[in-house]
């Protein structure tokens, strides 16, 4: 496994119209994929149809936060210093290993080049394709683009068609929990044995998902209900929030077990710490289960040993099942019936959610 993890994974397959396919294991892209990828990268900034022409507020608010400022001193710090030693390598913008889930790359002089921090495209998928297209009804490039607030007025298969057609062309859309979701644990579960074992670099951090989203990240101004005369930074409902515990619950354990599945080194720095990551998460889903009930949840999660051991190994299958339990737990579920979860949700959040002046 390698560090860019199932991020990587998602994007070429997204780019391939291709559908994400349970128990692929990604690959770190070599120089003319990776290049591929490069091209198709829009910018959040400075050209004339960037993210930031329509969607200036959640620039601001990107600017805000750790994401943007990684660019300018990620690779300054001691850590990053230890870590490139460790590797025998000089410059984190220079290699694959840490570029592609600290920074947003472009071709420059026939180069790869870190241009900016993790970005909108980081999370939402090179937007080249689907740039013209995700703001039209139905995914129709010669429908009139629609303005702020005007979505909500979208038929329920006006709106899927609209979201399919940028999905087939590479975008991530939040509304797509599992794979936004996905996203987010393909690079903070570091997947990659070697940056774990040589290069020292931490195995993963704990990540909550709705304290993640709901804090510095959360950039919700289109779909605010004072949109787009005042547009606020609108929190997720109480609804949206179970969802994403349960979602982030999910995912976290999925990418833990395929990333023990796929450990090489028993006796390494990394195994060891996705035993304990797998065994962690294993419990809280269970902690969760013993509030709401989902009986594809408990059905997925039976197949993981309650204890993992050396003797009692994970593999691809098992969580190729928690996958699909997540996925379906999306469809089905709209988290107005699972207001058992409401004691288990996190009540701080990472950094404050920008508003707007």
């Amino acid at each position: 496994m390698n560090p860019c993890g199932r991020l990587i994974f998602n994007v070429i397959t997204a780019l391939a119209g291709a559908l994400l396919m349970p128990g692929a294991t990604a690959q770190l892209l070599d120089e003319s994929q990776e290049m591929a990828r490069a091209k198709l990268i829009v910018g959040p900034e400075n050209g004339e149809n960037d993210c930031s022409s329509c969607h200036s507020l959640e620039h601001e608010a990107w600017q805000t936060t750790r994401h943007y400022a990684t660019f300018k001193d990620r690779h300054r710090s001691k850590e990053a210093k230890k870590i490139l030693a460790n590797l025998g390598k000089k410059s984190m913008k220079r290699i694959s290993e840490c570029r592609q889930c600290h920074y947003t790359t472009i071709i420059k002089r026939g180069k790869l080049r870190a241009a900016w921090g993790v970005s909108c495209e980081s999370c939402h998928g090179p937007a080249k394709r689907w740039l013209d297209i995700h703001n039209r009804p139905g995914g129709n490039p010669e429908a009139d683009a629609l303005e702020w607030g005007e979505g909500r007025k979208e038929s329920p298969s006006a709106h899927t068609a609209r979201l399919d057609a940028a999905a087939a062309k590479g975008m991530l859309h939040p509304a797509r929990l599992y794979d936004i979701a996905a996203n987010c644990f393909g690079c903070h579960t570091v997947p990659d044995e070697h940056l774990v074992n040589v290069g020292k670099h931490h195995s993963g951090k704990d990540f909550e998902l709705v304290a993640r989203s709901q804090g510095e990240i959360r950039h919700n101004f289109v779909s605010s209900n004072t949109a787009p005369d005042h547009p606020g930074n609108r929190p997720a409902s109480i609804a949206e929030l179970r969802r994403l515990y349960v979602v982030g619950a999910l995912v976290d354990l999925e990418y833990s077990v395929r990333n023990l599945a796929h450990a090489q080194q028993a006796d390494g720095a990394f195994y060891q710490a996705m035993q304990k990551r797998v065994n962690k998460v294993r419990g809280r889903v269970q902690g969760l289960l013993k509030r709401v009930q989902l009986p594809g949840v408990s059905a997925a999660l039976a197949k993981i040993p309650q204890s993992v051991t050396k003797s009692a190994q994970v593999s691809d299958a098992m969580a190729d099942g928690l996958q699909a339990a997540a996925r379906a737990f999306v469809k089905e579920n709209d988290g107005s019936t699972l207001a058992g979860l409401d004691a288990e949700l996190p009540k701080k959040y990472d950094g404050d959610a920008y508003q707007p002046q």
